[in-house]
């Protein structure tokens, strides 16, 4: 069995480029690896659709190299030269469609407007967040944990996460609201 496929490869070697069946399924599994390629970005599948990419990319190497080497060669320069700019381009169209939003974050999250009961975007419920935050500036409460320099405060009834100006502020010690940085407020003891 072993020498009839070195004298098979021995007589494709003698005859020059191979068998034109051979660039046809070459530039099939190259089409069918960028498909996969392109699927692998919005379905999830745990890689299993990426792994199937590479394998069809393998496969397009070896039936290019079976036609003639210097389609083999010319064909793995491009998918080093071409690939990880394509993988770039494609992750940064990835980034703007809604699975990713969904998948980052959870950014495509709904929030319930409480006044009206309308949908809002999340940078319009962080918006009226820190606009609710930045109310409490000037008013007293205390800490409920130690600050070190993140924990937990209670300024009118309501338990907020808070960041200490400077060092440590211990529990149970009256504070004054300084500030609001980030989309949490900043307290210092009074």
């Amino acid at each position: 069995m072993m020498m009839a496929l070195l004298a098979q490869a021995g007589q494709i070697a003698a005859t020059g480029p191979g068998d034109d069946s051979y660039i046809f399924w070459g530039i099939v599994l190259f089409g069918v690896a960028l498909l996969l390629l392109l699927l692998e970005f919005f379905i999830p599948s745990g890689g299993l659709i990426g792994a199937m990419c590479a394998i069809a990319i393998v496969g397009s190497v070896v039936s290019f190299f079976m036609y003639d080497t210097m389609w083999g060669v010319v064909a793995i320069a491009l998918y080093a030269l071409f690939g990880p700019i394509l993988i770039f381009f494609m992750f940064k169209f990835w980034l703007h469609s809604p699975m990713a939003k969904w998948m980052i974050l959870g950014g495509n999250e709904q929030n319930e407007n409480e006044s009206g009961g309308e949908a809002m975007s999340p940078d319009q419920a962080r918006r009226e967040r820190m606009e609710e935050f930045r109310e409490l500036i000037g008013l007293h409460g205390v800490t409920i944990t130690s600050l070190r320099p993140v924990g937990k405060v209670r300024i009118e009834g309501r338990r907020i996460d808070a960041m200490a100006e400077t060092g440590i502020i211990e529990a149970d010690t009256p504070i004054v609201v300084v500030d609001v940085y980030d989309n949490q407020i900043k307290v210092r003891p009074e």
